[in-house]
């Protein structure tokens, strides 16, 4: 049984045995747990508890790791019915996301669940009693346990930079203390407890445990939040609690090995990355988000599938699972003209395909398309309605199993690129083989600016997009606002001509549709980047202070 399946029972079980069932970080209800002397004793329980973390990490309701940060970005427009639909959205999109936006809320509450989660189980764990074939296991959980806080600190980092550091469980009597911390130290404390994971991590999982993280997977995004911290402090090294601070030569080693010893390759066909059929859990992915199909009906959270696909999926489409591309959806997340164009200007006919489905394609395959708000006649291929996956019991919303490839291979191996461009070596043999299995010619004489395009082009709607902007800037907020902002558009014409092209209105679908001022977006230089801390933790505990430019 792969962690999919696993994580429904372990995801479930834990809200009534650990002190994590509260909605919002430091609102801790010592009545919702049980005593931790009572739970953690066996290695079944520990197990359950590294379920019960690893859930936080999927967490999809009504937040999205990849749609969230992509709407950030210049390659999708927020879409959804109209400016005021999807409204925490729209706000994000337009960097004027508000103190009291719930995506936002969302994002601080599940990534402080998970670490409460974490330090519950780090904390007990010398009380837990592993049979002596049981070592291994030993070892793994609480290395997995290590990193993952590692990971979730990371997200809060580079989501709202001022966070507080929290290394023991949180109950009714020592959370009104709690203050943010400088970014560095949390930085430090994150890939220490990172390295000191990976130490304890397997080489490979097994079958039966598809989707918990190798020392790989815990690599790649230990190099992703090196890069993510020297880009945008514009620092040589990145510090380690305790330890010697990691630098450009440390992190290139660490891709070598990823390249080399994990396992993992390039899948052959770009398209089939994320295929109905074979995608989920490919030899590409390095860390993956599984998600399932229950049958729930559920909507207070508790299910196990992709909401981002519903999200996604062409609005108003009709919603028949026999149709051969994609079923209807919400229309939110739509990809953006300038990606499309960045992808005909280069050729890249494969990858664009493998990104983009165009609204010609859905109507000559036959079934209704309306238009959303910030209309380009573009939807996603990737995390979305794919027909051969379309739900057969409980709400359809809720339901789809579209695994999310949150670090894969090329990933790595064009952060790879640009370790080697930064240290003075050849980066051809990280980027030639990413751009060759688009059928691209390989470059010589590579640059940044090629591994950024490519960048571009190879990770397209699978939520880095913004993040490397922001770490791009070097420090210079201002590389940001001349890369997000668009201060006039032109709208696009149709790409195709006909009547069965038109909405009722006489509309073509096939390009864009609405104002030119639904496209306009001002990067706001104030905020840095960064997201308000929610105004419900302020209210709680009113020693956070809120980020410069809210």
């Amino acid at each position: 049984m792969n962690l999919k399946h696993i994580l429904i029972a372990g995801g479930v079980a834990l809200s009534s045995m650990m002190t994590t069932s509260c909605t919002k970080f430091l609102e801790v209800d010592p009545t919702n747990k049980v005593d931790d002397s009572n739970f953690f004793q066996t290695s079944t329980e520990a197990y359950q508890a590294l379920m019960g973390i690893y859930s936080q990490v999927i967490f999809a309701y009504p937040y999205s790791v990849a749609l969230q940060s992509d709407v950030l970005s210049d390659d999708m427009y927020t879409g959804a019915a109209n400016i005021g639909d999807m409204r925490e959205y729209q706000e994000m999109a337009r960097f004027q996301t508000t103190t009291t936006n719930p995506t936002i809320a969302n994002v601080w509450s599940k990534c402080y669940t998970g670490i409460q989660r974490a330090n519950t189980l780090l904390v007990n764990y010398d009380l837990i009693e592993f049979k002596g074939t049981e070592e291994e296991d030993k070892k793994n959980y609480k290395g997995e346990a290590l990193f993952l806080r590692g990971h979730f600190y990371f997200e809060l980092l580079r989501n709202f930079e001022n966070v507080p550091l929290i290394l023991e469980p949180l109950d009714a009597t020592n959370w009104k203390g709690v203050e943010q911390s400088d970014p560095s130290v949390v930085y430090a404390q994150a890939a220490k407890d990172m390295m000191d994971g990976i130490e304890l991590m397997a080489e490979r999982i097994s079958d039966g445990q598809q989707g918990r993280l190798d020392k790989y997977g815990a690599k790649a995004e230990l190099v992703k939040m090196f890069m993510f911290y020297t880009g945008y402090y514009n620092q040589q090294t990145m510090p380690v609690e305790g330890g010697a601070a990691i630098d450009a030569n440390q992190a290139l080693t660490m891709v070598d090995d990823i390249i080399n010893n994990s396992g993992r390759m390039l899948i052959e066909n770009y398209g089939d990355l994320y295929s109905p059929i074979s995608a989920d859990f490919n030899q590409e992915v390095l860390f993956e988000f599984p998600y399932v199909a229950t049958g729930s009906s559920d909507w207070g959270g508790s299910f196990r599938g992709n909401y981002q696909c519903i999200q996604s999926g062409p609005r108003d489409r009709e919603a028949n699972p026999g149709t051969p591309i994609l079923a209807g959806g919400w229309g939110i997340g739509i990809p953006s003209q300038e990606l499309y164009e960045a992808y005909m200007e280069e050729g890249d006919l494969e990858r664009m395909h493998g990104t983009i489905v165009l609204a010609e394609e859905l109507i000559d395959a036959g079934g209704g398309l309306g238009a959303s708000f910030n209309h380009s006649g573009l939807f996603t291929n990737k995390i979305t309605t794919h027909t051969s996956r379309f739900p057969d019991a409980g709400s359809r919303e809720l339901n789809y199993s579209v695994n999310y490839h949150y670090i894969r291979l090329a990933d790595i191996m064009l952060l790879g690129a640009e370790l080697a461009v930064e240290l003075g070596q050849d980066p051809s043999k990280y980027f030639n083989p990413v751009r060759e299995r688009a059928n691209l010619q390989p470059k010589s004489g590579i640059t940044l600016e090629d591994i950024k395009k490519e960048r571009r082009l190879e990770l397209a709607l699978e939520g880095h997009r913004y993040f490397d902007v922001l770490r791009w800037s070097k420090g210079d907020i201002n590389y940001v606002n001349n890369e997000l902002s668009v201060t006039s558009y032109t709208l696009r014409g149709p790409r195709v001509e006909g009547d069965e092209y038109l909405n009722g209105t006489g509309q073509n679908l096939t390009g864009d549709i609405g104002a030119s001022a639904d496209f306009i977006v001002n990067f706001d230089n104030s905020k840095r980047g960064f997201q308000p801390i929610p105004q419900t933790e302020r209210d709680l505990n009113p020693l956070l202070k809120q980020n410069a430019g809210y």
